[in-house]
């Protein structure tokens, strides 16, 4: 009987429990992340965002703690001729669990700065075709808007992949 007791204690001394010490997160795990940082289309600066919330596990614990920052990535076009607006795509790419893993997100917000097609064709070529020939096609450089995403915009993003995390 001792025997037995001890070799099951011994057996059980030599698993491995770290696997319950571990909490999933898993693959498509939704949160909100703020920005802190106005972006702009026809500027470059630097963007801050963060988590806005705490990202819990099933039975509650801490994940990814509310403050932690997300790296961004941005694609810019400023306003062109002819009417066109700018645009402004920030994407965002990972964040840090509490044990310091990178968990890779998937989400995204973007603008569209507002066109003047109409405006730019019309001046330029009714200007050009009556009042002033040659200098109505002047008018066509007249730019769109530039697109911005204002500071505290909150998107929704992904988990896009599980992870274990140690508490």
């Amino acid at each position: 009987m001792i025997k037995k007791i001890l070799s099951i204690v011994l057996v059980f001394s030599m698993l491995n429990l770290n696997f319950l010490a571990e909490t999933p997160l898993e693959r498509g795990t939704m949160f909100i992340v703020r920005l802190l940082s106005t972006v702009k289309s026809n500027s470059k600066e630097t963007i801050s965002a963060i988590v806005d919330n705490d990202v819990k596990g099933k039975n509650g614990e801490i994940l990814i703690k509310r403050g932690t920052p997300v790296q961004t990535s941005i694609k810019q076009e400023k306003a062109r001729g002819c009417g066109r607006g700018g645009f402004v795509e920030l994407k965002y790419i990972s964040t840090t669990s509490v044990d310091g893993q990178t968990i890779l997100l998937n989400g995204s917000s973007s603008e569209t700065g507002k066109n003047k097609k109409g405006l730019a064709i019309g001046l330029g070529v009714g200007l050009n075709f009556t009042f002033l020939p040659i200098i109505g096609l002047a008018f066509l450089s007249i730019k769109g808007e530039s697109a911005t995403i204002e500071a505290g915009t909150i998107s929704n993003v992904f988990v896009m992949n599980d992870y274990n995390i140690e508490n």
